[in-house]
């Protein structure tokens, strides 16, 4: 099997060659149907190089730390996600009705322990995560990867 990418709540957003998913098959190319508030997702441990979970996890009933906790469970120890998030401040957060929640550039720095929020709120998962890369886009969207740590 070569590199598994997993583009989880795909929408219109289709990847090809990725394992495309959403809640419904409401296009062909939707290979795997899956509600992202039910846990365990129905991927193994340790299966995927790379996560695309883009304008999804603010919909989600899952906080923030469970559902990285899941991305963590599914990813290789080499994988890394790759995240698109609402930003707290953003023109049109309050918009969409099936926002649940946003955050600030911040919030991934609780999960990462060598950031300074990290150091200090440890205890907010055991699964941990390094911040490859972060920004804003377009003033309205957070964008990072990440990488989780563990032992290899």
């Amino acid at each position: 099997m070569g590199r598994v990418v997993l583009n989880l709540g795909a929408g219109n957003r289709i990847i090809p060659g990725a394992i495309n998913h959403d809640l419904t098959q409401h296009r062909p190319e939707i290979d795997t149907t899956h509600d992202l508030n039910v846990l365990p997702w129905p991927w193994r441990d340790d299966y995927a190089d790379e996560i695309q979970l883009i304008s999804v996890a603010e919909h989600l009933k899952l906080t923030l730390p469970e559902t990285l906790d899941e991305c963590w469970r599914i990813l290789k120890p080499s994988g890394h996600l790759v995240l698109k998030y609402p930003v707290h401040t953003g023109p049109t957060i309050h918009d969409d009705p099936t926002h649940r929640w946003f955050c600030s550039d911040k919030a991934f720095d609780f999960v990462d322990p060598l950031t300074s929020y990290g150091k200090v709120s440890g205890y907010y998962t055991d699964r941990k995560w390094r911040i490859k890369s972060r920004g804003v886009v377009k003033a309205r969207n957070l964008k990072a990867i990440m990488e989780p740590i563990k032992c290899r």
